[in-house]
């Protein structure tokens, strides 16, 4: 054995490094070993007492070589607290060896040493410190485990034994005739060594047979052990001679436990490997049987019957342990995968049998496909009729789809009242066919006691080249997801079922992508108007456009409407169409609506500086009414930049106005009495509900192209304008007609009253200037008279 090749620094499982080498502690290991070959080398010859490491006596070299042994081991205890009691228990037995051949000498100067000496006093305690220290250093390494891997290992430990016990022979384990004592003594080492080596392969068996170099080092110490105290036994029973040639075999057990003591720490984990589990025990038994069959033929020691005996029960018992928990472990199993209700698969059960499809070959003529089901009103279920009954919907629906599929289609409850199903449509069968077949099934009705339960069913479907890529497990997720995309837009456009649209699921992606780097834009770190293009973040900036209103009937001022853009590196200049409405599903609002505000507040803050006593409006929106401090922050904006209450209107659509009319005029009612203009917009997009407006603390009101641009060629659109704006008027609000873009639209609206003209026949929506854009409304025609309703 080479001494560096034996020599390693143990990593501390605490602190997960490697301490300090020893180099004095290394340097005396080696030193021993080379000692200790030599002296060997000359002993094994029969020139013992010529050898130059024989010291004072043929023993001292042997005391020498386990004292540094017993150093060594004794060091790695200190200095690493890890697992220190165990090299502690070792580094005790390896010193009480060493100190038992000091007392052998002393007792040979007196004359003959006897078979039962004052040696063995001290020798006794040294295997036990062995177990004990294989022991302790198998519970920190092993950790906790099942009760039938112990019963399995005490069942390999007693057939260890039992075959060390067959080895050593009857003529060792038999009462000795030379007197008790002596008896005593030759069958107490043949006896601890049984011990010790049960202990040895019990500890394999726990951890698998997997153990790291120290164990290693340990398994070949207690083997030599045992081999020289089964060697000594048989010469002592036999009146051999030649004793002293055993004695550098303890001494190499005390040397690879010193070695093993410094190995890296490796910590020892059982691995249950199914049906090899229940090999060993059967191994065992089979082994064990064939020992007593071996005892009886060659006329062994009762006590090799014995533990291997006790060995076969321990086999027994661990297989009918292992038989319980592979049955256990099974019905866990299945357990794990289906559903509790419908006795269907669940989610993990599904996904499962996907994947293992999906691993498989590709049926002949077929494609397969996933199948989402929501049913339909299930809540109206559960809420109007209990739980209870909500669970037999839910279980006969799963029977009927179980029913309506072929054997080897795929069933599951997702939970909830999802369902889902893997099937194989062929190529003379289309996904309708199936569907139907789907449909047929669950929409009977259920009785549920005098009421008839109709039950309905949304259906989202998917094939298998809608996940080309991937392993099977992520392809499996893949078209779970693409079936509940369908199944989701089957439901919302009300159409029974659906099949998955790949476009879809990209645009669904661009818009995911999108938020998030709106997300970026609104909260990181991007600046609201960069210095240049090159300066920008990634995801781009947003900048404000603004369109002017233009004043008629004698009213003056410069007024404006702050519209959003966010130039994107990519998509270019995205308008607010498109990304308001995913501020909105992201909770992003009220992000987008302070930098706007901020933004819109500079900008007239800059225009007033310059003389021009500019007003700009600004659009809010639900969640920013129920906000309970934008109204603050608004205030607060106006009075940090000195800007007056009239230099800021806010907008706000009539469904927000009218959505929660309590919260929305409590809110509106704080910036008009600070003299803030409150504009409703977009009126007649939605309920155009009239009786509002008077309980609305509103200056103006704007009404939606969609109105405005039918006058001329539908009367009842010009009668419903005409209704509005005489209406507002009475309730002394401004009107303000959106969508001009002919001048005889301009001239028709300026007949029926309006206040003001938004449009792009007065200019489109455009970046900030120096000065805010004020183009006037010049009539080209002369006006008729003025147009009444009548009222």
């Amino acid at each position: 054995m080479s001494p560096t090749a034996a020599w390693s620094d143990p990593a501390s499982t605490s602190s997960g490094r490697a301490p300090r080498r020893h180099r004095v502690v290394a340097a005396a290991w080696c030193l021993a070993a080379v000692l200790m070959t030599v002296h060997a080398a000359w002993v094994w010859t029969g020139h013992g007492e010529t050898s130059p490491a024989r010291l004072w006596s043929d023993g001292a070299p042997f005391a020498a070589t386990l004292l540094i042994a017993c150093g060594v081991t004794a060091t790695r205890a200190v200095t690493n607290q890890h697992q220190r009691w165990a090299w502690m228990f070792f580094a005790v037995g390896v010193g009480l060896n060493g100190s038992g051949y000091f007392i052998y000498d002393v007792v040979a100067w007196a004359g003959r040493v006897p078979s039962a000496s004052l040696a063995d006093i001290v020798w006794f305690p040294v295997i036990p410190h062995f177990i004990l220290g294989l022991w302790t250093l198998a519970r920190a390494r092993v950790g906790s485990m099942r009760t039938e891997v112990y019963v399995g290992a005490a069942a390999v430990a007693f057939l260890a034994a039992s075959l060390f016990a067959a080895a050593v022979g009857s003529s060792v384990l038999t009462w000795d005739t030379d007197g008790p004592i002596e008896s005593l003594v030759n069958l107490y080492y043949p006896t601890l060594d049984m011990v010790m080596i049960g202990s040895l392969a019990a500890v394999a068996t726990l951890a698998g047979g997997r153990l790291g170099r120290a164990w290693g080092f340990l398994a070949a110490a207690v083997v030599l052990t045992a081999v020289g105290d089964a060697w000594l036994a048989r010469l002592v029973a036999q009146n051999g001679t030649a004793v002293e040639m055993l004695d550098p075999i303890w001494s190499y057990a005390g040397l690879l436990i010193a070695a093993a003591a410094w190995q890296r720490p490796h910590r020892l984990t059982y691995r249950p490997l199914g049906l090899v589990e229940l090999a060993t025990p059967l191994v065992t038994m089979v082994l064990a049987a064939s020992v007593v069959v071996g005892a009886a033929l060659l006329t062994l020691p009762v006590v090799v019957v014995v533990l291997a005996a006790i060995a076969i029960a321990f086999s027994a018992i661990r297989l009918a342990l292992g038989l319980h928990s592979m049955l256990s472990a099974a019905e866990f199993h299945r357990l794990a995968l289906s559903d509790d209700l419908t006795g269907l698969y669940n989610r993990r059960g599904f996904l499962q049998g996907v994947e293992e499809a999906l691993a498989g070959r590709k049926p002949t003529a077929a494609v397969r496909a996933v199948l989402m089901l929501d049913l339909d009103h299930f809540k109206d279920i559960n809420d109007g009729l209990g739980h209870q009954t909500g669970d037999r919907v839910l279980a006969a629906v799963g029977t009927r789809l179980a029913d309506a599929l072929e054997p080897d289609d795929l069933v599951a409850r997702l939970g909830g009242d999802e369902f889902a199903v893997l099937t194989a449509v062929s190529a003379g069968q289309s996904f309708e066919q199936v569907v139907e077949r789907l449909f047929r099934a669950v929409r009977q009705p259920l009785q549920a006691g005098r009421i008839a339960l109709p039950i309905d069913v949304s259906i989202g479907v998917t094939v298998e080249s809608d996940a080309p890529e991937g392993t099977p497990a992520e392809r499996a997720l893949e078209l779970l997801r693409c079936a509940d995309m369908a199944m989701y837009r089957a439901k919302a456009e009300r159409r029974g079922w659906t099949r998955f649209d790949p476009l879809g699921a990209d645009q669904q992606r661009d818009a995911l992508e999108l938020a998030g780097e709106l997300r970026t834009v609104l909260t990181g770190t991007t600046p609201a108007v960069p210095a240049s293009p090159a300066s920008s973040a990634d995801c781009g900036w947003l900048e404000l456009h603004y369109q002017p209103l233009v004043a008629v009937s004698g009213l003056e001022g410069i007024r404006c409407e702050a519209l959003v853009r966010w130039v994107h590196p990519r998509y270019g200049m995205v308008p607010p169409d498109r990304f308001v409405g995913l501020a909105e599903r992201t909770g992003l609002v009220p992000y987008l609506t302070r930098r706007v505000l901020q933004m819109a507040l500079d900008q007239v803050a800059v225009w007033r500086s310059a003389g021009a006593p500019a007003t700009v409006s600004v659009n809010l929106s639900a969640s920013d009414m129920a906000s309970p401090t934008l109204m603050d922050e608004v205030l607060d904006g106006l009075t940090a930049r000195g800007l007056p209450p009239e230099a800021l209107t806010v907008e706000i659509t009539e469904q927000t106005a009218i959505g929660d009319l309590d919260t929305g005029r409590d809110a509106l009612a704080v910036l008009r009495s600070a003299g803030i203009g409150v504009a409703i917009d977009d009126f007649g997009t939605g309920y155009s509900a009239l009786s509002y407006l008077q309980r609305l603390p509103a200056t103006e009101l704007k009404l939606d192209r969609s109105l405005t641009t039918k006058i001329l060629e539908d009367p009842a659109a010009a009668a419903i304008v005409q209704a509005c704006i005489d209406l507002a008027h009475t309730l002394e609000l401004e009107v303000v007609a959106e969508g001009i873009e002919t001048q005889e639209l301009a001239d028709a609206l300026v007949d029926r009253g309006c206040d003001w003209l938004q449009g792009w026949l007065f200019g489109r929506p455009a970046p900030a200037g120096p000065q805010p854009a004020h183009p006037e409304y010049v009539r080209e025609t002369p006006a008729p008279a003025r147009v009444s309703t009548g009222t």
